[in-house]
């Protein structure tokens, strides 16, 4: 089994990097089609940084957003990384 690559974490994530990255994320969701979306930005100590739910997002977007980016945190991986397997 191989190891996944691990990436460098950010030790710090200005506010304007956050909102660019989300606004992107919505954007990529509308343009896919896909259901009202919530993003959660958080720095490498897994603080939120931004958060944005648009509008129509289910009441758990948030605690699920939230969790989906502190995983990738912890695993070192981004969160849509592909699974591998042997």
């Amino acid at each position: 089994m191989t190891e996944p690559n691990l990436y460098d974490l950010k030790t710090n994530m200005p506010l304007v990097a956050a909102d660019n990255i989300i606004d992107a994320a919505l954007a990529a969701g509308t343009a896919a089609g896909m259901l009202p979306l919530t993003v959660a930005v958080l720095d490498a100590g897994g603080h939120t940084v931004a958060l944005k739910r648009q509008d129509g997002s289910g009441i758990l977007r948030v605690d699920i957003a939230m969790g989906k980016a502190w995983g990738a945190l912890g695993m070192g991986i981004p969160s849509a990384a592909p699974f591998v397997t042997d």
